[in-house]
């Protein structure tokens, strides 16, 4: 198998930044150009709207039917209407993860919601992707600049749920050192910077849970692509291969 899926992008509007791919038509003939098989997706807006929803059924409804992606629910769990939103998502437009932002929304990974929702997540058999950021801090608008989520939150909530699968999403190479001991969680590629970025990754949170994310349309494609290239030695092809896809596969469908 020489796809790949890619477990984190995203799709729509933000407003700091012109971003040349803004449709769904769009992104999935980017990405199958790059040899994307399946991509997990989720709505760009839905991290600023005040009520995700809107961000989220434009983008469920234009994606429903498509199997070159996995819908994925931008929840806020300081909403009133968190619970109806997520069986929303999961029941009339077939979600197959969620998405959280506990930075941009306003909360802690304690909250007593969050526990709520993974517990739905798990009952629902899906994964909950934590989005640590959404652009290198370094990047963002001066007055908008949102510090990425303390993984040091995820930990007791992994371990009191260790049915729950999480992935962490636009994780920096020095924050995977914290997530070494929860078995229960994924990390993807986008944003490990630095030199043998794969061999890191893999090394820090063993073969079977590192996973490949593009963050596309925020990132080139390209430039995270090619970790999938390690120098010879580095990784083991068969555990590039489970990287390029087959650890995804095992994240979705719980496996």
């Amino acid at each position: 198998m020489n796809t790949i899926i890619d477990t984190s992008v995203f799709c729509g509007y933000w407003p700091f930044r012109s971003l040349s791919i803004r449709t769904p038509e769009a992104l999935k003939a980017f990405l199958q150009g790059h040899g994307v098989g399946q991509a997990w997706v989720a709505a760009t807006e839905a991290v600023l709207y005040p009520d995700p929803m809107q961000g989220n059924e434009p983008l469920l409804e234009a994606v429903a039917g498509d199997d070159f992606f996995v819908p994925v629910a931008v929840i806020d769990v300081t909403l009133a209407t968190w619970r109806r939103d997520a069986l929303t998502c999961l029941e009339r437009w077939g979600c197959r993860a969620f998405k959280l932002l506990p930075n941009y929304h306003q909360y802690d990974l304690s909250h007593p919601r969050v526990a709520d929702l993974v517990d739905l997540a798990e009952n629902a058999q899906v994964p909950v992707c934590i989005q640590v950021r959404m652009m290198d801090e370094r990047g963002h608008h001066p007055l908008t600049k949102v510090p990425g989520v303390p993984l040091e939150q995820l930990i007791p909530l992994a371990r009191r749920h260790l049915d729950a699968r999480f992935l962490v999403c636009g994780v920096y190479y020095r924050e995977l050192a914290s997530l070494a001991d929860a078995t229960n969680v994924w990390a993807e590629i986008s944003l490990v910077e630095r030199e043998r970025p794969l061999k890191i990754a893999v090394d820090t949170l063993g073969p079977e849970r590192v996973v490949f994310g593009s963050h596309s349309p925020f990132i080139y494609f390209e430039a995270v692509a090619a970790k999938l290239n390690p120098e010879p030695g580095d990784v083991a092809p068969e555990v590039v291969q489970a990287v390029r896809a087959d650890n995804a596969v095992a994240l979705l469908d719980g496996v």
